[in-house]
């Protein structure tokens, strides 16, 4: 039976902020071994679903058509960077995101209705921008740090939010591809 890979995210356009900020921090780290994500595949993760059968998919849909009719859009302010799990041991390179309480409500309603509840308790849900994955260490971890440390008080423009997306990642060596499946609107 044919599967998918799936996940729900917030699609977040490629604009001029994002390219500076994806050239600026290429240039500050461009001695360390890091794989930088595509800027015009990056999202906020809601929730990660995994491998689906295609039969399930249509079920998948309504439930998050039931969940993106029940919120209405609202705004990210993208904000300073930092690193998963530490600073002193980066993998994943990131930018934050100072956001409004409906996205957590958001992401625990979509939790809610396509997992147990019981799950959704001790999940804690961190929203970020992967920029960057950074495989067998880095050379030292202050450029890491002092990188960073130059968006400490850095807040980006305000993101206006109207949808969501089920998306399919398709891994390859070059690092995933990501396909739209379907879109779900906001309330205005």
């Amino acid at each position: 039976m044919k599967s998918k890979r799936l996940f729900v995210a917030i699609k977040i356009a490629n604009t001029n902020q994002i390219q500076e900020i994806f050239r600026q921090v290429g240039l500050d780290l461009s001695k360390e071994k890091i794989k930088w994500v595509d800027p015009k595949g990056i999202h906020i993760t809601l929730f990660f679903i995994g491998n689906k059968s295609v039969d399930e998919i249509p079920n998948l849909i309504n439930k998050l058509k039931n969940v993106a009719g029940e919120f209405n859009g609202f705004n990210l302010i993208l904000k300073k960077m930092g690193t998963f799990p530490s600073l002193d041991r980066p993998r994943i390179l990131w930018i934050g995101i100072n956001t409004h309480q409906i996205l957590f409500d958001l992401q625990k309603e979509i939790h809610l209705n396509l997992e147990r509840i019981d799950a959704v308790e001790t999940y804690k849900y961190t929203p970020h921008l992967t920029i960057g994955r950074i495989k067998g260490g880095v050379k030292k971890p202050e450029n890491i740090k002092l990188a960073l440390a130059k968006w400490n008080e850095w807040e980006g423009d305000e993101i206006l939010v109207k949808e969501f997306v089920l998306m399919e990642s398709h891994l390859s060596s070059l690092g995933p591809e990501y396909e739209i499946i379907e879109i779900f609107h906001l309330k205005e």
